[in-house]
């Protein structure tokens, strides 16, 4: 078995989990999930039933930039503040310099790594290789996905995640 790919996380996608309960569902697949530090530290306090603890504790790896990381964060904050911040801009920064995947439903963050020809997907993404590798059983996978289509505070696009549970809903 080839060694598992490097996912490298802002808050938005962890947040959306930790509503649905899907971390554990999430953890389970072939990858190795990363936050960086800062987010970890500022931006994911509350996370509903889960604590911060929590996500190391099931398998989330913090990680933290080199001085001369963050010197490439600065640099891409500098060129992009008017669209990102500066924990989205370290996110950018891990997932460039280790050629990892980087997980966010930020659109902004979505752009300018696909401009920098960074791999990037989202919560859609997690959610279809969870079921296609049955971490969850696909009734909750279902239901946490209706939860997050019917929360007026949802980041996804609303057709988006109708279209993939009428999907998984016909396909079971």
């Amino acid at each position: 078995m080839p060694p598992s790919k490097i996912v490298v996380s802002d808050a938005s996608v962890i947040l959306d989990l930790a509503k649905t309960r899907l971390i554990e569902s999430t953890l389970a697949l072939s990858f190795d999930f990363v936050i960086p530090d800062v987010i970890f530290d500022q931006e994911l306090l509350d996370l509903d039933t889960y604590s911060p603890a929590d996500l190391v504790r099931l398998g989330f790896t913090i990680a933290t930039l080199d001085s001369n990381g963050v010197a490439v964060a600065f640099a891409h904050y500098g060129r992009n503040r008017s669209r990102l911040s500066l924990n989205d801009c370290v996110a950018l920064t891990h997932a460039k310099i280790k050629g990892c995947i980087l997980m966010t439903d930020d659109g902004p963050l979505r752009l300018v790594a696909e401009t920098m020809k960074i791999e990037v997907h989202g919560l859609l993404w997690v959610a279809s290789l969870i079921s296609e590798h049955g971490t969850c059983p696909k009734e909750r996978l279902i239901a946490a996905l209706q939860q997050l289509h019917d929360d007026p505070s949802r980041r996804l696009p609303r057709d988006a995640l109708a279209d993939l549970i009428h999907q998984l809903k016909n396909n079971r």
